[in-house]
């Protein structure tokens, strides 16, 4: 009788909607993220490892993105892009000292 109680408990968390594995895209994932790795590796020499944060900004008729990534080895880099079709201005991001 337990060993039917636990199955059954199991079985209910396995089929609950709530665990289900269909999370919607990722935010990080946008068809810009792509662009700015290549970007990040070929002048920063940086494997992109995560977005840390980042917003997209309506800018007239166009979007532009602006945040902070990390590197593979530590580093992090600020970037922006004023419009889809231009490239991203990246900047190291460096502890101010006051």
């Amino acid at each position: 009788m337990r060993h039917a109680v636990l199955l059954s408990l199991v079985a209910a968390f396995a089929l609950s909607p709530a665990l289900a594995d269909d999370d919607p895209t990722v935010p990080n994932e946008g068809p810009w993220r792509i662009i700015l790795k290549d970007q990040l590796r070929s002048e920063k020499a940086c494997d992109l490892n995560e977005v840390l944060a980042y917003q997209e900004v309506p800018l007239g008729s166009d979007v532009g993105v602006d945040g902070r990534v990390s590197c593979f080895d530590g580093r992090e880099f600020n970037f922006t892009r004023k419009g889809k079709h231009q490239k991203f201005s990246i900047e190291i991001c460096a502890p101010a000292v006051c």
